[in-house]
């Protein structure tokens, strides 16, 4: 069997491990990065820590995988009826396709967020990011009011995180006079709109403890390079970072024939992840129950490898039943919260326990003395690059 798999990511790299595991045939992995991202640790990264525990390159991954070939490349088309997919450098047969190209950014047509607006979803954005800020808080010794969009997990995640970083910087450079203050915008109600009550009550106060305003039922209208637009407000800034918005990648949009579309543009598929004849999509592309995150990526991956297996060995199959993922993120340094089932940790044990499902994750990609070195990267001394 000839299974090509798209996607560098979570659902993409668990799947051709687990196969290759299995001895199921030839596998072609294709990414468009040379490296797997952690994108759940890039705030840790974009905030003076050890880029080691973001980035894992892929042929370490698949060292000790000779089946395995990595190829970076990246789609563009797919022709079912002949079993290719086609990418910028080549075009790649196959007897099953294994698509997993996350997510990308969208800013809901805000005015100048696409033009001023900062991002940590990969290394380019982030190295912008640091450098923006060394230029203004330890260059310039500006005063400054940092603005962070979105109280999703990966904002408050940073709100936290950028708070800290500031104040060690200050520390650092002597900045004894100069004032930061970081504000956190959602435009729902409440902050993590998307998990507990409970979650968004404790995060909150969490938050506020460190020095962060939170502005919720707040919506952003517009950015220029020097102001915010808020509820129709005017605000000086220079920095505002985006962590609000995604959408499905526009490869499947622009493949509609293939591929049948939610009202949200997500692929939908059977209850064996199979969204046209010898086609699997996995991971944030799908409209499968509490799709969207790393934990039900990997579910979902091991899941197909399980599959295509039986398919191999003509044994008989079992549908794809999803489960419901912990929750949880760090708020600034030493303070977590993690919940599953309704009940919940915070504070230090709710750290450790968010620590421990990030050691969890890199388990599932590398061998135990890799994942342990990658996952202590977070404890190295801050590095400014």
């Amino acid at each position: 069997m000839n299974i090509v798999i798209v996607g560098g990511g979570f659902a993409g790299v668990k799947a051709t491990l687990e196969l290759a595991k299995r001895h199921i045939g030839k596998i072609t992995l294709i990414s468009d990065e040379s490296y797997f991202l952690h994108h759940a640790t890039l705030y840790a990264t974009a905030t003076g820590r050890n880029v080691a525990e973001s980035v894992i390159a892929l042929n370490d991954i698949f060292i000790d995988y000779p089946r395995v070939s990595v190829v970076k490349d990246k789609l563009v088309s797919i022709d079912p009826s002949k079993k290719i997919l086609i990418g910028v450098k080549s075009k790649y047969t196959y007897d099953k396709a294994v698509l997993a190209l996350g997510s990308v950014t969208t800013f809901f047509g805000v005015k100048g967020l696409d033009q001023h607006a900062y991002g940590i979803k990969s290394l380019d954005e982030i190295k912008r990011f640091k450098e923006h800020i060394h230029t203004e808080l330890i260059e310039r010794k500006l005063d400054k009011e940092y603005f962070v969009i979105g109280a999703g997990s990966t904002g408050v995640e940073l709100a936290g995180a950028l708070q800290e970083y500031l104040n060690y910087l200050k520390d650092a450079y002597r900045l004894t006079g100069t004032q930061t203050r970081v504000t956190i915008i959602e435009a729902a109600r409440r902050i993590l709109p998307h998990a507990s009550v409970t979650a968004s009550k404790l995060v909150s106060k969490r938050l506020k403890e460190l020095g962060i305003r939170v502005l919720v039922n707040h919506k952003v209208n517009a950015l220029d390079k020097n102001h915010i637009s808020i509820e129709g407000k005017k605000i000086a800034t220079t920095t505002a970072v985006w962590t609000a918005g995604v959408a499905n990648n526009p490869f499947y949009r622009a493949h509609d024939t293939v591929f049948r579309l939610s009202p949200k543009g997500l692929v939908e598929v059977d209850h064996f992840l199979q969204a046209a004849p010898n086609v699997f999509v996995l991971g944030d592309n799908n409209t499968v129950k509490f799709s969207g995150t790393a934990w039900p990526a990997l579910e979902q991956a091991e899941f197909i490898a399980k599959h295509l297996a039986r398919v191999a060995t003509k044994r008989r199959t079992t549908p794809f039943h999803p489960r419901k993922a912990p929750f949880g993120l760090p708020v600034g340094e030493k303070w977590g919260y993690v919940e599953h089932m309704g009940v919940y940790v915070a504070g230090r044990t709710g750290f450790a326990a968010r620590r421990l499902l990030e050691l969890h994750g890199y388990k599932q990609l590398v061998a135990h003395d890799k994942a342990i070195a990658t996952w202590r990267a977070h404890d190295l001394p801050q590095v400014d690059e």
